[in-house]
C-alpha cells in the first residue's frame, strides 16, 4: 500500500473516531478551563507529546497553562484545573498525580479511551475518545490502519486545537492563523 493511501486512510479513521465524541463532554471541559486559575496538562509517552500542544494553544490564547513536571511549572492550587490523557486510563504514575491534585483542592479532566478506566472514574470532567489500541479492551473495538494507540493520539491532538476555537470565541479573541503569544525568538 503507498504511504499516501495509508495516510488516507489514517485520517479517515481519524474523523470516524473524532465523530463518535460526545459533544457534551466537550462543552463541560470547554467551561472548566474557562473557570480555572491555572490549567496543567499531563500525561506518558506519546499522549503527554499531545498533552504539551494542548498547554501550548492555552497559552496562545492568554490562558495561565503549565506541563506537569517541567522545572518552570508553580505549585498546583485549589481552583486549578488538571487536564490529563491516557488512552489506557491506567497509567499508575498519572494516577498518583491526580490524587495529588484533589487533595490539593483541583479540579480533573481526563481524556481517555474507556470512562470506566481509573483515570475516568476520577474526572469531574472526562473527555470519551472511543479509539482503538491493544491495551484497551471494549465492545464493537475495530482495529485501526496506524500502530498501537496512535489513533487515539491524532485524535487528542486533533480535538486539542479544536477546543481552541469556542474557546476563543468565549473569551473575544480572534483566530485568524496567528497567535499575538506565539513563540517569537525563533
Amino acid at each position: 500500500m503507498e504511504i499516501k493511501n495509508v495516510a488516507a486512510a489514517a485520517a479517515r479513521e481519524i474523523a470516524e473516531t473524532l465523530q463518535k465524541i460526545d459533544e457534551n463532554q466537550v462543552d463541560l471541559l470547554v467551561g472548566e478551563i474557562l473557570k480555572a486559575k491555572k490549567v496543567y496538562v499531563s500525561g506518558a509517552g506519546r499522549s503527554l507529546l499531545m498533552m504539551r500542544g494542548i498547554a501550548m494553544r492555552l497559552m496562545h490564547l492568554g490562558f495561565e497553562s503549565y506541563v506537569v513536571g517541567d522545572t518552570t511549572t508553580p505549585a498546583f492550587e485549589k481552583g486549578d484545573l488538571l487536564i490529563v490523557g491516557s488512552g489506557s486510563g491506567e497509567t499508575s504514575g498519572l494516577i498518583n498525580v491526580v490524587n495529588k491534585a484533589k487533595k490539593l483542592g483541583g479540579n480533573i479532566a481526563v481524556f481517555t479511551i474507556k470512562k470506566e478506566s481509573s483515570l475516568g472514574k476520577m474526572a469531574d470532567v472526562l473527555v470519551e475518545i472511543p479509539a482503538f489500541t491493544p491495551k484497551v479492551h471494549y465492545e464493537n473495538m475495530k482495529r485501526t490502519i496506524l500502530p498501537s494507540g496512535s489513533l487515539f493520539e491524532q485524535c487528542l491532538l486533533v480535538l486539542g486545537d479544536t477546543i481552541v476555537i469556542p474557546l476563543a470565541e468565549k473569551r473575544n479573541i480572534v483566530l485568524e492563523g496567528e497567535f499575538s503569544r506565539h513563540a517569537n525568538l525563533e
